[in-house]
């Protein structure tokens, strides 16, 4: 969309002479009194993404096929089709793994008591015909253990292989589809139980499968699995005989009038780790033996969260272990993700997240359109793939049963709707006895089907997925190497701009994009609408790397990366025989050794050494063992004096070894590993737990260890490199005459991450500081571990020309002492045309400046006058722009000014994890395993004064607790220090009745405060887990303004610039790239400058006259609004002409000339005495005899295409005489004549500025001009751009390209 900017806009004030010292600009005003109004967050985002980490092929997207397959396998053709096209076709989810339920099936006298679709058949035949003491087996509940005792698992006969006819259809008309198959089960058959049915035990907690019956459950399920195979064609690749089995939940509620259940409305049966490891076994010996017919491989266990997944993990045996070729987990709960992942890279099994889904809906009510459940259901999946690094992602099922959601228990599961009771005319019996108008079975879709297929559509099976920075998205690199796919979540209630940053990826291809596809809230009356837009490809910029680009509030956008390959060389942490300290996160102190090997811990943290002397021991030097670019290289990790460092249960220590033990001992062996691509942590294979700093110290002498990973900060280590890579950049200026103040120190760089400064000397022996422009000067030095290097300072020469604008954003009703008082006291300034800025005092003039001006929004400009550089000269104008947008709020708890604490804390979960801009994390915690506490407090340091309308809490639920508080108050800190309850005080909290954790929101009311708490009451015995506080402060809303302030081209403003022209013509003089300033009044717009040819309304105008120039593209921070503003180029070709020898009658005297453009030609005009020559038309000309004395000159004509032509005519000379013959008359002329005019070089090359001398021979010329000054003039250096977009400004050093005449 493109808006006209605001058009109020009022200039206060006037230049005022002053001279200040430099400060530092002040931050953006946060507090300001206003009247609330929507809210408007942070739009800006950069998303890195690391190809350096890669995880294994991705196998795919999925879904378990009950209880939608058993529902509706046998539905109308038509109606079955469209559910098929939904789930699994190409337009539809897209899904290519399916999992196969292996009933186990109730009695056959039990009444339904299952959900809809619940009741999957069991295989197990039941008409036995078997007979015992007590007479004929029946398969009724009676009778079990006496079926039980007849069942033969090896007798054909003990099966029904027609049974779940409904759930095979869909094996048979998913065959060409599918390419990952597993089996599982939810329960073993009735007659396998304790309790005798399906859905658990009586008490859920005890176990359920019999002991006896273990045999019998693992042939069970290997008999099925080679019928279906045999039957259907297929090949089943895992068999999971497991699903949420260490849980609590799976329990059968007798109906005491009846006799027969009434609660647990699902197969489910509670298998403890101890039975799991006997089964596992017993699987494993079933599937080896000889009747055995199934390839498929062993999958565990299906556990219903990380947590209790790891719980099952450390209770089996090391067989059972060895026995399982591939871990599943569920995602019912996050928290301990990273802990399930590090198991399963260690233990080198593939994971799958094999069973998810849930209700995102907070309406309280089933709706199909609501964005909310399909971003809640989006940032699930991303907060799943950065976290477990799963190589399948599995949905429980996406099918759910319409008429429960939308009738009964009100809800939002599932992504695709249909009743679960069609008849043969496809309507639903319940809808007829409910009297419907329309009781005809339709499949629907809801907002988390138009999300999820971000997802399915893009990232392939064969990709590998791979970290960014930003937590709300997910990036998988392609199968084929063209370039990668990012998939994002925009939850907030504002547009965000987005670069994406591809600086870790080697090459970007020319033509390089990034093409966006965007899904949003859809209509009802067509809830597919607004779901996979795709808008218009975005080049990638070849030198920065990266895009920028603008998604909707509250979306999903897949970004599709074309042409961005390899990997660059820093891009990851850990190389082969690199040399590291590795510095703590949390402490910014470096890992160092202990004296000698065998004691525990290996080392402590100590400050960082920069230099060999002090820092030997915390070198380390990493050795690869295994892999090379993946999520699963592993590295021995060697100290300076040789020992490698281990940990076992004990903790680390360092070992003596060589590489070759090293890499068959899983206690040497460290894994680097991440979630973001950025912050590191190194997990051991023996322990599978994290190098950290215990108990979060951040003392020196604190032991280095090892623990589960948590992504805490103690637990996240910088990999800096001792190989030095470069200096940071020196930038400094000075006025003409006098020696530039050059630091006495650079900082060294070491890939990514700087070292401490190190002493620099400069090299200024023949430094020329009398002339304006800039100048190199070089340097050198040694770092602190004994390397070499060289550094340059670039040194702008010269008085302070002009300034930049600046700008600050405030709501309207602003009072005018706080936006005076958050105004920047610095504005950046610049020498003539160079694109370095310094920081320069500004003092501005609101001396009229009132509270009317700011009462509506708009653009309000100040003057001011900023210091210069020359004490002598007279302030520099400055200018700034107040943005006045309508009030709106921000959540600053994740600013970094604002500081969390907590009065307890468990280890890897600290308060400053509340604060991180996750909702749905396990953030802080503080469980103990014992006298947990019956009150906490979260506290924040707000780092100054905010009007603080509210604050939200994030409760998180662990596992199966409701771990958060029974009542929670907040409250702030007044002026005397004093906590103050909120408007209400304490607030209970909810217990949602969907299963998920609560989210309470306390109004304060506008109150200025410098800090809140959050004091909450526990429940009994039970600990707290929050996931997220955010804290909403008053501030502006997202600015619209998307004019310009200044426009420069090589320095100098644009003639008659207002901001409301938007077309201009500038004179340029040859063919020179000229540097184009183009500042927006609003620097949190986003400007772009393209050549005008690249602009396609532009492109027409220019071909139709061969100009050339650039189209300024100013995106307002609200990422849609913007303003377009084209410069063009009149240019004037260039020329000079000067003779090459002495003029003399009869001898030829040739014209040097120097064009500009090269290729320009030439009309040669000579003069004689001012008179021109008849027929003297070329470059050559002979003075004829006689016109000794007279002046002799050359004039020319210089014309290109797309340039204004120019006349320019040499410095006329005396033409001399003919020469005298020495043998007849030795003459007058002594052989010399000193040159009367400029001597010159040739070629074309620079015109000397002082008197030169000349020879018969045709004379060379001196002179002084800007060659003589030592450094290296860089004053014409610039960067060609064809398309630059910067946030602030953009500066550009434009290349013309040039057209021939048609």
């Amino acid at each position: 969309m493109t808006l006209p900017s605001p058009v109020r806009r009022r200039t206060i004030g006037a230049t005022v002479a002053v001279a200040l010292g430099i400060a530092a600009i002040a931050p953006a005003l946060a507090t300001v009194d206003a009247a609330p109004a929507a809210a408007a967050e942070s739009t800006t985002l950069t998303i890195t993404p690391n190809p350096a980490y890669q995880n294994e092929a991705f196998e795919g997207w999925g879904t378990s096929l009950v209880w939608f397959a058993n529902a509706t396998g046998d539905y109308p053709a038509d109606v079955r089709q469209d559910l098929f096209d939904k789930v699994f076709g190409e337009d539809g989810l897209n899904l290519n793994i399916a999992r196969y339920n292996i009933g186990g099936g109730n009695a056959s006298d039990v009444p339904p008591y299952l959900r809809a679709g619940g009741a999957v058949d069991g295989w197990w035949n039941p008409d036995l015909a078997a007979s015992d003491a007590d007479g004929p087996i029946t398969s009724d509940y009676v009778d079990r253990d006496r079926y039980a005792a007849a069942w033969d698992a090896d007798d054909p006969a003990s099966y029904d292989f027609d049974a779940d006819e409904t759930q095979r259809w869909w094996l048979t008309a998913l065959k060409d589809k599918i390419t990952k198959w597993e089996a599982f089960s939810n329960s073993p058959p009735y007659f396998m139980t304790e309790s005798g049915y399906a859905s658990g035990n009586f008490n859920a907690a005890d176990e359920q499968l019999k002991p006896e019956s273990v045999d019998d459950f693992v042939a069970y399920l290997t008999t099925v699995v080679d019928h279906l195979e045999a039957d259907t064609g297929i090949d089943f690749d895992t068999i999971d005989p497991f699903n949420e089995p260490n849980t609590n939940y799976w329990g059968t509620q007798i109906d005491e009038a009846t006799g027969w259940p009434k609660g647990g409305r699902q197969e489910g049966a509670h298998i403890g780790p101890a039975m799991q490891d006997t089964v596992i076994k017993a699987l494993a010996e079933r599937l080896a033996a000889e009747g055995t017919s199934t390839e498929a491989v062993i999958a565990a266990m299906d556990e219903t969260n990380p947590g209790i997944f790891a719980t099952n993990w450390n209770g089996w045996s090391q067989t059972a272990k060895d026995l399982v070729t591939q871990l599943n987990v569920h995602s019912y709960g996050q928290g301990g993700s990273v802990v399930a992942r590090d198991i399963a890279k260690t233990a080198g099994k593939p994971l799958w997240m094999s069973e998810v889904e849930g209700n995102w809906d907070s309406s309280g009510k089933h709706n199909l359109t609501n964005i909310d459940n399909g971003i809640g259901m989006a940032t699930h999946l991303i907060d799943d793939l950065r976290n477990l690094e799963p190589t399948a992602w599995v949905l429980w099922q996406p099918v759910e049963d319409l008429y429960n959601m939308e009738k009964v228990e009100k809800l939002n599961w599932g992504s695709v709707l249909i009743d679960f009771d069609c008849n043969a005319e496809g309507d639903s019996e319940r809808r007829i006895a409910d009297g419907d108008a329309d009781p005809s079975c339709s499949v629907k879709t809801n907002a988390k089907y138009n999300t999820l297929r971000n997802f399915t559509h893009y990232v392939q099976p064969g990709d590998h997925l791979i970290p960014s920075t930003d937590a709300q998205t997910t990036t998988a690199l392609r199968a084929d190497g063209t370039g990668a796919t990012l998939v994002h979540a925009n939850p907030s209630t504002s547009a965000r701009t987005i670069t994406i940053d591809l600086s870790k990826f080697a090459d970007i291809a020319p033509g390089a994009t990034v093409t966006p596809v965007v899904t949003t809230e859809s209509p009802a009356d067509d809830v597919t609408a607004n779901a996979l837009v795709q808008g218009d490809a975005v080049s990638i910029d070849p030198v920065t790397k990266q895009a920028t680009l603008t998604v909707p509030a509250k979306s999903v956008t897949t970004f599709l990366v074309d042409g961005a390959t390899g990997v660059a060389a820093d891009a990851a942490p850990f190389q082969d025989g690199h040399a590291y300290q590795l510095v703590g996160r949390q402490s910014a102190k470096a890992f160092t050794a202990a004296a000698s090997t065998g004691s525990v811990p290996a080392g402590t943290i100590t400050p960082r050494a920069s230099d060999a002397t002090t820092g030997a021991a915390q070198v380390w030097t990493a050795e690869l063992l295994s892999g090379g670019g993946t999520n699963t290289d592993r590295y021995a990790v060697r100290s300076s004096s040789g020992a490698l460092l281990s940990a076992t249960s004990a903790g680390t220590s360092l070992v003596a070894a060589t590489r070759e033990q090293a890499a068959a001992d899983p206690s040497l062996q460290w894994i680097p590993t991440t979630t973001n691509g950025s912050e590191w942590s190194l997990v051991n294979v023996g322990t599978s737990q994290a190098l950290e700093v215990g108990g979060q110290s951040t003392a020196t002498g604190a032991a280095v260890g090892v623990y589960q990973s948590n992504n805490g900060a103690n637990q996240t280590w910088s990999f800096v490199d001792t190989a030095l890579t470069g200096v940071q950049p020196v930038t400094v200026q000075t006025v003409a005459g006098v020696p530039a103040a050059l630091p006495a120190t650079v900082v060294p760089l070491y890939g990514a991450v700087q070292g401490a400064p190190v002493p620099v000397t400069w090299d200024t022996s023949a430094v020329d500081w009398n002339t304006p422009g800039t100048i190199v000067v070089n340097g050198s030095g040694t770092d602190g571990w004994g390397a070499a290097f060289t550094a340059q300072a670039a040194v702008d020469i010269g008085g302070f020309t002009t300034t930049e604008p600046v700008s600050l954003t405030v709501a309207a009703g602003s009072p005018a002492s706080a936006v005076i008082a958050a105004a920047p006291t610095t504005v950046p300034a610049q020498i003539g045309a160079s694109t370095n800025r310094f920081d320069t005092a500004v003092t501005w003039d609101f001396s009229t400046l009132d509270d009317a001006d700011l009462a509506d929004t708009g653009v309000v400009q100040v003057r001011g006058a900023a210091a210069s550089n020359d004490p002598t000269a007279a302030p520099v104008d400055a200018l700034l722009s107040i943005i006045v947008t309508a009030p709106g709020e921000r959540n600053i708890a994740p600013d970094a000014t604002t500081v969390a604490s907590a009065t307890s804390t468990e280890s890897g979960y600290p308060a400053s994890n509340t604060k991180n801009g996750v909702r749905n994390d396990k953030g802080w915690s503080n469980w103990r395993s014992s006298n947990k506490p019956a009150s906490d407090t979260l506290s924040y340091e707000l780092g100054g004064e905010h009007t603080i309308e509210h604050v939200t809490f994030y409760a998180y639920k662990d596992g199966s607790t409701n771990s958060w508080p029974s009542a929670l108050t907040v409250q702030f800190r007044d002026a005397d220090g004093a906590w103050i309850d909120a408007p209400g005080g304490a607030v209970a909290v909810p217990v949602p009745s969907d299963g998920t954790a609560p989210i309470v929101d306390v109004d304060l009311g506008g109150v200025t405060t410098s800090a809140v708490r959050v004091v909450m009451t526990a429940y009994a015995n039970t600990h707290l887990v929050v996931s997220e506080v955010e804290i909403y402060a008053l501030a502006p809303s997202v600015a619209t303004e998307a004019s310009l302030a200044a426009l420069r081209v090589n320095g100098t403003p644009v003639e008659g610039f207002d901001a409301g022209v938007l077309e201009y013509e500038v004179p340029l003089a040859g063919s020179a790239d000229p540097v184009v300033d183009a500042i927006p009044a609003d620097r949190d717009a986003t400007v772009t400058i393209e050549p005008l040819d690249a602009v396609p309304a532009a492109a027409a105008r220019a071909a139709a006259d061969a100009s050339d120039g650039v189209v300024i593209t100013v995106t307002a921070a609200d990422g849609v609004t913007t303003q377009s503003t084209t410069v063009t180029f009149a240019r004037t070709a260039v020329a000079t002409a000067t003779l090459s020898s002495v003029a003399r009658e009869g001898v030829p005297t040739t014209a040097a000339v120097v064009v500009d453009p090269e290729d320009a030609a030439v009309v040669y005009a000579w003069l004689l005495d001012d008179e021109v020559v008849d027929s003297a038309d070329t470059a050559t000309f002979t003075p004829p005899t006689g016109s000794a004395g007279a002046a002799l000159a050359v004039r020319v004509t210089v014309s290109a295409d797309g340039f204004a032509p120019v006349e320019t005519t040499s410095t006329p000379v005396t033409v001399l005489a003919a020469a005298v013959d020495p043998g007849t008359d030795p003459g007058t002329d002594p052989g010399t004549n000193p040159g009367t005019g400029p001597g010159t070089g040739s070629g074309g090359g620079t015109v000397g500025g002082g008197d030169g001398t000349s020879s018969p021979s045709g004379g060379s010329a001196t002179g002084t001009d800007s060659l003589s000054r030592t450094g290296v003039d860089v004053s014409s250096i610039g960067l060609v751009a064809l398309l630059l977009g910067l946030v602030g400004f953009a500066s550009v050093l434009i290349a013309r390209r040039r057209r021939s005449a048609e």
